[in-house]
């Protein structure tokens, strides 16, 4: 408020004064007349935790863009090698890595299809600038482990595009992880925590990425000492 004496005599006048970043209050809303433009990070999505996974797993294989096969010269197994080609950052609608994934037209079969929450991180991704985001906070809690909220959910990210149904003869070995019965038998055999804990005499999984945080292999671990349920 600016505040004027007309003269000792006359009562004093209050002048409100409006600016440029006039806040008003109520209850429950802050509606704000500044009109500068704020740039809010989308932090719900990381590239090493979100991003990166799918590539490696649906895209990264033997004989498609892989660092040997490069198909139609795209290697897809690291950030330097992913944003040379094909991706316009800042542009998902111009990034050829992305519209080839939201049409369908990539991973071809019989690699599953990238589903609409795998879709939405990429995008995301491109359109924050696709920057190389390594300080990820993990969304892991070892608390939970059910099966159905816990386990699936890493398989599909990590194993489906190998181990689902379809794919599973020609680049699965056989093994089946798309479905409660098969995940218990890999369970109870061994097979599935070897993988998982990259021991001596079992196959590193995810196969081509990196291991799964000690949160994640703490989820499967806690899943089977409670008796591997279908819950």
């Amino acid at each position: 408020m600016l505040y004027f004496d007309a003269c000792t005599h006359k009562p004093q006048i209050s002048i409100p004064v409006v600016t440029k970043d006039t806040t008003i209050k109520t209850d429950t809303t802050i509606i704000t007349t500044d009109t500068t433009i704020v740039d809010i990070m989308d932090t719900s999505v990381c590239f090493q935790r979100d991003v990166l996974p799918v590539f490696i797993a649906s895209c990264a294989k033997s004989g498609c863009h892989d660092a040997a096969t490069q198909k139609k010269g795209y290697n897809l197994t690291s950030y330097s090698h992913i944003i040379a080609k094909g991706l316009v950052a800042g542009n998902s609608s111009a990034s050829k890595l992305y519209t080839d994934c939201v049409s369908g037209k990539m991973p071809q079969s019989p690699t599953p299809k990238l589903d609409s929450t795998q879709l939405s991180f990429m995008k995301r991704w491109i359109n924050m600038g696709a920057h190389n985001d390594t300080d990820c906070i993990v969304n892991c809690d070892t608390t939970k482990f059910t099966f159905a909220n816990a386990i699936v959910p890493i398989l599909k990210s990590y194993c489906y595009s190998c181990h689902a149904t379809a794919p599973a003869a020609s680049s699965g070995g056989g093994i089946i992880l798309d479905n409660y019965n098969s995940v218990l038998a890999q369970a109870q055999n061994g097979n599935l925590m070897g993988d998982l804990q990259h021991l001596t005499g079992h196959h590193a999984m995810p196969l081509g990425g990196s291991k799964l945080s000690d949160c994640k292999i703490t989820q499967f671990r806690k899943w089977i000492d409670a008796g591997a349920l279908n819950n």
